[in-house]
């Protein structure tokens, strides 16, 4: 998986959202270092980092406006990385060193969720 678990299933939702996968990968990965970083796995710094190489490409950093935290959750439950009933995701440990790990909390990852969303 890449790091864009975050928005894969909004990329094959085209009759809900009109969006490129390029443009998934980068906000899902803006979302994956925003997870990160509230693990206190990476830096405020990183994350910055990370969003201004996708701001300086022209790729959007946060989700549409229209998509709904909880139907963002909705559509991370039909992901390929879904074993055993329990969500998957690909974060980073730091730059350039990512785990595939079903160990997050579900609080931090709300947390995050409501942000992005809040402020595309």
């Amino acid at each position: 998986m890449s790091l864009d678990a975050f928005w894969q299933r909004y990329e094959f939702s085209p009759d809900e959202f009109q969006v490129e996968a390029a443009e998934a990968i980068a906000a899902g990965m803006v979302l994956a270092a925003e997870l990160s970083r509230r693990l206190d796995w990476l830096t405020d710094n990183d994350v910055i980092r990370i969003r201004r190489l996708f701001t300086r490409a022209g790729l959007p950093v946060r989700p549409p406006a229209e998509l709904a935290p909880q139907r963002f959750r909705e559509l991370m439950a039909v992901d390929k990385k879904v074993q055993d009933g329990k969500l998957r995701l690909v974060l980073l440990r730091s730059i350039g060193r990512s785990v595939v790990t079903p160990d997050f909390s579900e609080t931090l990852l709300e947390e995050t969720l409501k942000a992005g969303l809040a402020t595309a």
